[in-house]
């Protein structure tokens, strides 16, 4: 009898909530397609180094298991409550608590049994899928093969297994507590809507809308520090909730005041509808909409490191191989003799970087570049510093040189002028240099004639963020600063020649641990997001590395913006569903009042237009400001060629598809369910 009810309920649980089962499926075939990634032998075999993959899809499932677990937690509670007669009748009937918390409990791990086994396949091509987008963004031949493992099928399942097991286990101990009469009235407890007493909770929602409009305005205007960010921060979350404790009473509040507007057309139908909904909701809408924002967010920075990767990663490191040296006079002769066992050499070229012992350029870029620093000397050693202790300068026949190597056109300097080669990003603090630094060699002030903004690895190569380009009669006037080697290759470069010259440039630094190289104050210049910095840089190998960790940062933000939505919407989904079927009395007296089919199918798109925008627009007002800033930052710190609105449009537009394809099938649903009971 057990097995025939289980099999018969969990088959009406699945028509009933066909979206819960959707929703599940699908976080079912993402968990089976990023574990698949963690051990596909196609993607070990294109990068040896899986640990930052795996460290970022862990942490991404550390958060989506906390998700899982609220919305089944939710939604078995939810069915609990819709069904709580049936259970309450099974009790008078004989039946034990203990039988029916195991009858339950089973066609909840039977209904989590079949998405989780519906979303093995969709895993496995996905998984190929997105082996072959790795394989797209590194320029590499993909083939297709079969990459079948039981080692991410068997995490998935322990994954959701565990998720289900906790979120079951809460709502056993909440049925063991509840007698007959709990259960037969526990679905009368959402009716108590109207009678909102406490109308001064009214005033929740003007402090939460004034407290959200000053958060955007300390966001927007760079008024927060960490410290003061997180604590903004966690009186946002609280006031979002309060936000909707206050939202529900003002709904409450307004239909009581029994205004002739809400008598019109259907209108105190809806409002009574949404007012209910909120009123009953207003914890889980907070949290929907915790859960909407992060989504945004999550997808803009999506957004922000694929164009990242599009337009910047090749930008940073434009030599095939570039050696720093604190040696003024260094052969590279080692560095040389390993690049040429390993690959054929097409051009290289030794040259030097000069300083004249002043830092007036540094010091105009420490007091207008955010987020720099500069180093301090103890004991004759320099600290860490975003610039390199003096300014940078190259000489005019050295810079045409690597000018050339690059396709670039060759420069001409005029009398008593300099060039000012900086990245592009800075065009801003370019702008005002020859007004506010004074260049000058053999005390002679030059004058700035350009400024050239092409890619020339500015992040501790030649210079950090900026070269001084003079004439080469005046270069020699100076001191060699640091000597550089850059290598134009005619193959491509081996994965591991970047830890060969790592392993050369490791013993020189050891040796010359308290020299040159310690008291010149070696700079990375100012990029802070994502940047090719080092002593040796290989580009092949640098792209390589960027490349795989933005696209698995990439790949990690989209798993959470899925899952966080498809959660949320779900929760909306089954709520309306569910009233579709609980209050189908209401609908049935709007047409006895005279309403025809079609005006109650516009009811209800009104009902499920307001209930479903109410969490889209406050998330969005949320999110805007934090994204645009955050994009804002982005833009500057890595230089890529967009706006955030750009960035944070995208993630909208994405956003609201999966929305309105939400929104679309509960009204089909809504609507097909009125019919079948009608």
């Amino acid at each position: 009898m057990f097995k025939t009810l289980i099999l018969r309920n969990a088959k009406r649980s699945v028509k009933d909530y066909l979206i819960y089962i959707v929703t599940m499926t699908i976080i079912a075939t993402l968990m089976f397609s990023f574990h698949g990634m963690i051990f596909s032998k196609d993607l070990r075999a294109l990068f040896s180094e899986m640990t930052v993959f795996a460290v970022l899809i862990g942490t991404a499932s550390f958060f989506i298991i906390g998700i899982v677990i609220w919305l089944v937690k939710y939604i078995v509670n939810f069915m609990m409550e819709k069904r709580s007669k049936e259970f309450g009748t099974y009790l008078l009937l004989g039946m034990t608590k203990k039988q029916i918390i195991r009858l339950f409990r089973r066609e909840n791990y039977l209904l989590g049994l079949i998405s989780t086994l519906l979303g093995i396949l969709p895993g496995f091509l996905f998984q190929l899928l997105f082996v072959n987008v790795f394989y797209s963004v590194l320029e590499t031949d993909y083939q297709i093969s079969p990459d079948f493992n039981w080692q991410s099928i068997a995490i998935s399942f322990g994954v959701l297994a565990i998720a289900y097991f906790f979120a079951l286990g809460s709502i056993k101990r909440k049925m063991k507590k509840m007698t007959i009469r709990d259960f037969i009235t526990m679905d009368q407890k959402n009716e108590n809507i109207i009678h909102e007493k406490s109308s001064r909770k009214g005033i929740f929602l003007f402090l939460s809308i004034v407290y959200i409009l000053f958060f955007n305005y300390m966001i927007l205007s760079s008024s927060l520090t960490l410290y003061l960010g997180i604590a903004c921060s966690f009186i946002l979350v609280v006031a979002i909730y309060l936000l909707y404790f206050g939202l529900s009473a003002f709904f409450v509040r307004f239909i009581q005041k029994k205004r002739p507007s809400i008598y019109k057309n259907e209108t105190i139908f809806v409002l009574r509808q949404l007012s209910s909904k909120i009123k009953t909701m207003r914890f889980t809408m907070g949290t929907l909409t915790i859960l909407f924002t992060g989504a945004l967010l999550s997808w803009m920075v999506v957004m922000m490191f694929a164009d990242f990767q599009r337009t910047q990663v090749k930008q940073e490191m434009p030599f095939d191989i570039a050696v720093f040296s604190a040696k003024t006079k260094d052969s590279f002769e080692k560095q040389l003799t390993t690049i040429s066992e390993d690959a054929k050499i097409k051009e290289s070229f030794q040259y030097s970087i000069y300083q004249n012992q002043t830092s007036a350029l540094n010091d105009y870029l420490y007091d207008h570049v955010d987020s720099t620093y500069k180093g301090k000397e103890v004991d004759g050693r320099w600290g860490d510093s975003t610039y390199f202790r003096y300014d940078t300068y190259i000489s005019l026949s050295d810079y045409n040189h690597l000018r050339k190597m690059l396709g670039y056109p060759q420069a001409s300097i005029k009398e008593g002028h300099y060039i000012l080669h900086g990245k592009k990003r800075l065009d801003k603090q370019w702008n005002n240099v020859d007004k506010e630094v004074t260049i000058s060699v053999a005390e002679k002030r030059l004058k700035l004639q350009k400024i050239n903004t092409e890619p020339f690895a500015q992040n501790g190569i030649n210079g950090a963020d900026y070269l001084i380009v003079v004439p080469d009669n005046q270069a020699s006037q100076m001191k060699a600063y640091f000597s550089l080697l850059v290598v134009d290759l005619a193959t491509a470069a081996p994965m591991d020649l970047q830890e060969k010259l790592d392993k050369q440039d490791k013993s020189f630094t050891e040796d010359d641990k308290y020299g040159d190289l310690y008291t010149m104050a070696y700079g990375n210049g100012s990029n802070q997001i994502v940047t090719a910095s080092g002593t040796v840089l290989v580009r092949d190998y640098l792209i390589n590395q960027a490349s795989f960790a933005v696209v698995s940062i990439c790949f990690m933000m989209a798993y959470l913006g899925i899952v966080f939505i498809c959660a949320a919407l779900t929760i909306l989904a089954v709520q309306q569903l569910s009233d579709s079927t609980k209050h189908r009395k209401r609908y049935q007296i709007l047409q006895q009042l005279g309403l025809s089919k079609r005006e109650t199918e516009r009811v209800v798109l009104k009902q499920l237009s307001l209930f479903y925008l109410c969490p889209l627009v406050i998330s969005i007002i949320l999110s805007i400001s934090i994204g645009l800033f955050a994009g804002e930052r982005f833009v500057y710190y890595t230089g890529v060629p967009a706006t955030p609105v750009k960035f944070y449009g995208i993630a909208l537009l994405v956003f609201l598809i999966i929305y309105l394809g939400y929104f679309i099938a509960t009204y089909i649903g809504f609507t097909r369910n009125l019919e079948e009971r009608n």
